[in-house]
C-alpha cells in the first residue's frame, strides 16, 4: 500500500511537471529538423509589401505605368487605410492625371486589420468605377481593375498600361474590360509566386 502511494505521487509530480518540460523547448525536437516556429515569426517570415511590389513591377517591365510612391499619409487620403492597420505598405500611381495605372500592397497587421483594409480598398475601387470625373479612355480599364485579398495581404492592380489594338477597335466594351482583367491577373500570378 505505501509503495503503491509513493509511486500514485511521483507518477502524478511527473505529469504536472510535463507541460513545464514541452513549454521550455525551444530548439530542435529530435526527428526533427527544425524547431516548429511561432505563429509571430510565421508572420514576420512572410514577404513584405515592397518585395511583392517589387515582383509585380519586374513581371510588367517596360508596361509598368506607375511613378510616384505614396507616403502614409497620402496612402490615407487615397484608400482610407490607417497606417495602424498594417505592418508594411506599397503604393504607386502616375504623376500625370490622364494616367490611371496604379498598384497598392498592404500588409495588414491581423485578421481583424485585414477585414478593415479590404473593405476601405472595395469602397475605393467602388468609387472609382461610379466616378463621372474619369477621363473616357480610361472608363473600362477602371472598370476591369483588380482587388485580390490573400493571407493577410490586400492588394489593389490596375496595371498593365493599354490593351491591344483589335480588342480596343473590336467596339466591345465587354472584351477590352476582360482584356484590362487580364493585364491585371498578371500581377495576381506574381504576387501568388512570392507567397508560395
Amino acid at each position: 500500500m505505501k509503495k503503491q502511494r509513493i509511486a500514485a505521487v511521483v507518477l502524478t509530480a511527473a505529469l504536472s511537471a510535463a507541460p513545464l518540460s514541452i513549454q521550455a523547448v525551444s530548439g530542435p525536437v529530435p526527428g526533427m529538423d527544425k524547431a516548429i516556429p511561432s505563429v509571430t515569426a510565421y508572420a514576420a517570415s512572410k514577404p513584405s509589401a515592397f518585395k511583392l511590389a517589387s515582383a509585380v513591377k519586374k513581371a510588367y517591365g517596360e508596361d509598368y505605368l506607375p511613378n510616384y510612391k505614396l507616403d502614409k499619409d497620402e496612402i490615407k487620403s487615397k484608400y482610407g487605410v490607417d497606417a495602424s492597420w498594417y505592418s508594411s505598405a506599397y503604393a504607386q500611381v502616375p504623376m500625370i492625371s490622364q494616367q490611371v495605372d496604379e498598384m497598392v500592397i498592404f500588409k495588414a497587421k491581423n485578421t481583424a486589420s485585414k477585414k478593415k483594409i479590404l473593405s476601405a480598398v472595395k469602397k475605393y475601387q467602388k468609387d472609382l468605377k461610379e466616378s463621372t470625373m474619369t477621363y473616357p479612355m480610361n472608363v473600362l480599364k477602371i472598370q476591369g481593375s483588380k482587388v485580390y485579398a490573400t493571407g493577410n495581404y490586400v492588394c489593389f492592380f490596375m496595371l498593365g498600361g493599354s490593351v491591344d489594338k483589335s480588342i480596343e477597335e473590336s467596339g466591345s466594351e465587354e472584351a477590352v474590360i476582360k482584356a484590362h482583367q487580364k493585364l491585371n491577373q498578371k500581377a495576381v500570378n506574381a504576387v501568388k509566386k512570392q507567397l508560395k
